[in-house]
């Protein structure tokens, strides 16, 4: 795996701004390895981002100290749900005086770049977690398309977490303006992508093709960031679930396979954006498996993803 550190909006050999856009679950909040939330900030600093989309963030509390720990000239947008917020978004640039627009499973902001006089809006989701299609899809009692489908379609559940973002109208004008200002979606979605469950591919998923619906109606205004870089699927399978979820149950002593896959998202609109590099990432140490994963230096469960952009 090739790291690239980039200069926040640095110019590039042809006079656009790189662009960098990092999208973390925390694994509650660090919460699962020794010093997680230092941690975290250890990764994001590493990776040195313009935009930073977390997940599983469990207080006001510990967005505060990760913000400290970022340094002053990072600010954020935290989801209002006292019990649970959830999602967040950090930026080192200016973040937008507007009230955040909220969602059942995400939000989304807009942060100003004074160096390039330019608005870019950012949306943060973390789908609905219940029913995870793989594991049906690998159930040797499922034995139709529609037993897979009924998990997507839950009331609730992650299809409807897409159409009610697609139904916000802070989004849609988003997307209406999106050459002008580009629009990025990121986040978890607890689904894999209908373009990596295709025939060529179904010796690896089950024997299964199948068309994800959460991805399948995003992907009719977005694009997906990582997959329009790696268009081989078998070449770059860019999993992202899970770094440390390699054999699951410890009920049967960790020796049933958890199933492996790309869950994670960036994707964008915009005719000033355009990816040039995309990948999973989880740090340069081993990180060890459950149940060896208590100093891990990577703390999450979910490799992150990051795409850098030109933005022209």
């Amino acid at each position: 795996m090739i790291i690239l550190y980039i200069t926040v909006c640095c110019l590039n050999e042809r006079g656009n701004a790189n662009f960098v856009v990092m999208t973390f679950n925390t694994w509650v909040s660090g919460t699962n390895v020794v010093n997680g939330t230092m941690k975290i900030v250890s990764h994001i600093k590493r990776i040195n981002p313009d935009v930073v989309a977390l997940q599983e963030v469990y207080n006001s509390q510990f967005m505060a100290e990760i913000l400290s720990c970022l340094g002053i000239q990072w600010s954020g947008a935290l989801k209002k749900d006292e019990s649970y917020p959830d999602t967040a978004i950090l930026t080192r640039h200016q973040l937008s005086k507007e009230p955040i627009h909220q969602l059942s499973h995400g939000l989304g902001t807009r942060i100003y770049i004074p160096k390039l006089q330019r608005n870019v809006s950012i949306w943060n989701l973390h789908l609905d977690y219940r029913s995870y299609g793989p594991y049906a899809a690998f159930n040797k009692l499922v034995t139709k398309k529609s037993q897979i489908r009924a998990g997507e379609l839950l009331a609730g559940g992650r299809f409807e977490n897409i159409r009610e973002l697609l139904s916000n109208t802070h989004f849609y004008d988003d997307v209406k303006n999106a050459d002008a200002q580009p629009v990025i979606v990121c986040g978890d979605f607890n689904s894999p992508s209908h373009l990596d469950w295709t025939n060529e591919t179904k010796s690896i998923h089950g024997d299964w093709e199948f068309t994800w619906p959460a991805t399948k109606i995003l992907q009719t205004l977005m694009i997906d960031s990582y997959r329009q870089v790696h268009p081989d699927v078998i070449k770059h399978p860019g999993i992202t679930w899970s770094t440390v979820e390699k054999m699951s149950s410890a009920g049967w002593q960790w020796s049933i396979p958890e199933p492996q896959d790309r869950i994670d998202f960036i994707f964008y609109r915009g005719q000033s954006l355009k990816p040039v590099n995309s990948y999973a990432y989880q740090g340069k140490k081993v990180v060890h498996r459950k149940p060896y994963h208590k100093y891990n230096d990577y703390p999450s469960d979910h490799f992150a993803v990051i795409t850098v952009f030109e933005l022209k």
